[in-house]
């Protein structure tokens, strides 16, 4: 029985929330809850058997914060791996042949630069050593959740790739703007997503049912193809230290159910439900019918914000940024000085262009040095990129590190090795700019 092939036969039942019940069984605020995948391991086994019970054909561990940066703010770092690996085990254990089991990963916590200290590669690495631990202790599915930052969740991806080739769910979080907190919306999600190769993608946490069905539309439409979604049990309220969710599990069920005509094949509760929501979700959905969906959407570029169509492009408002031609950058290069980023950054962004185009093969550098630029340069710049190298390393390099979908363009004589790695990180290959 495969999760993937489940998926395309019928709508399955994800879980809820976790900490709710943990804490009914005497979690105490401001405890680490991943923590008791090691002490506390009959009440885990509890929340697992009773979401069982209610319906879920996938259960998910209690790993959600369950990084090495988290851990540490908890004294907790050296635990990594097992308490993971025992989040996993311990939800195996209640599933057995029943229900499959989701390696449930958040945010790391920290923000990515520049606007916080994570670097990709750091992110990468905690990522890996998550995903490791949870692998190793029996999980089916990778289930990142609860993401605002795309750029993190493409390393979070990348380094699940690194370690498995488990299905992997990427799910976000949105905001009412209808876009993520770092601005990405629901197409541009989908589009970046499924073109790296993520199984499914979807939506979470967020707000209530009511409120989320925009965004999976959205995403259907995007051709986002089977969906995840998990709302919460409402809109909440805050009282002190209490958050209370005022959806009632009927209606939370009789909303949620309509996702399935969404193309969504996976649908549970995020903060604030309980077994109850579950069990209202399965008799729900009982008689429901999957619809066909379609996959998404080709040919389009992105940075992390925005997505255009290679056919819209006017190539007459591309800005290139061409170190051949332009010797203040070529110099600045050959010095590895990148000060100039910024405010070429800043002038590109005020002008509205269609794309950014980057080529800095004529300077004879480190495979690093298109990364750097890149990366500098989206900081700032929200347009889609181009990339022209004949350079496979540094093309894998820049890719690797870019928040969106590329587009490359591949210089006469490069062979197939530049092609196989842009067609690895689904870049659109343009020809003709």
């Amino acid at each position: 029985m495969g999760f993937l092939r489940e998926i395309e036969k019928r709508i399955l039942i994800h879980d809820g929330s976790k900490g709710y019940l943990l804490q009914r069984m005497g979690l105490k605020g401001g405890e680490c809850g991943e923590f008791w995948n090691l002490t506390n391991q009959d009440a885990v086994r509890g929340v697992h058997r009773a979401y069982l019970e209610a319906g879920s054909d996938v259960l998910q561990t209690n790993t959600f914060p369950g990084n090495r940066i988290h851990l540490e703010k908890f004294g907790l770092g050296d635990k990594t791996c097992d308490i993971n690996y025992w989040g996993a085990r311990l939800a195996k254990e209640v599933a057995g042949n029943r229900a499959f089991v989701s390696a449930s990963i958040g945010p790391a916590g920290s923000l990515f630069e520049p606007l916080g200290e994570l670097t990709f590669e750091n992110a990468c690495e905690i990522y890996r050593e998550q995903v490791e631990a949870l692998v190793e202790g029996g999980a089916d599915i990778i289930n990142f959740e609860t993401f605002t930052d795309l750029a993190e969740l493409r390393a979070a991806y990348i380094a699940a790739r690194d370690v498995t080739d488990l299905p992997v769910i990427c799910s976000l979080a949105f905001e009412n703007s209808g876009r993520t907190l770092m601005g990405t919306d629901p197409f541009t999600a989908v589009s970046v997503l499924k073109s790296m190769g993520a199984d499914m993608v979807g939506a979470n946490c967020s707000f209530g049912p009511e409120h989320m069905e925009g965004i999976i539309e959205s995403m259907f439409k995007a051709g986002g193809g089977y969906l995840s979604v998990k709302p919460n049990a409402g809109l909440p309220s805050v009282s002190g230290n209490v958050v209370t969710y005022h959806e009632s599990p009927e209606r939370f069920a009789e909303l949620s159910a309509e996702f399935a005509n969404y193309g969504a094949r996976l649908i549970g509760g995020c903060c604030g439900t309980t077994p109850e929501f579950i069990s209202k979700l399965k008799e729900k959905l009982a008689d429901m019918e999957p619809v066909p969906v379609c996959e998404r959407l080709r040919g389009f570029i992105t940075s992390d914000v925005k997505s255009i169509d290679v056919r819209s492009l006017n190539k007459a408002n591309i800005y290139r940024l061409d170190a051949a031609k332009d010797q203040t950058v070529s110099e600045a290069l050959k010095n590895n000085d990148f000060s100039w980023t910024e405010d070429t950054a800043l002038d590109i962004a005020a002008e509205g262009y269609d794309a950014i185009l980057v080529d800095v093969d004529s300077v004879q550098g480190d495979a690093g040095l298109l990364a750097i630029v890149v990366d500098r340069l989206q900081w700032y710049v929200k347009d889609p990129f181009i990339i022209e190298t004949s350079n496979a390393a540094a093309l894998e390099r820049a890719l690797k590190i870019y928040r969106g979908t590329a587009g490359v363009v591949i210089k006469t004589g490069s062979g197939d090795e530049t092609r196989n790695i842009a067609e690895k990180y689904g870049s659109v290959i343009i020809a003709g700019i």
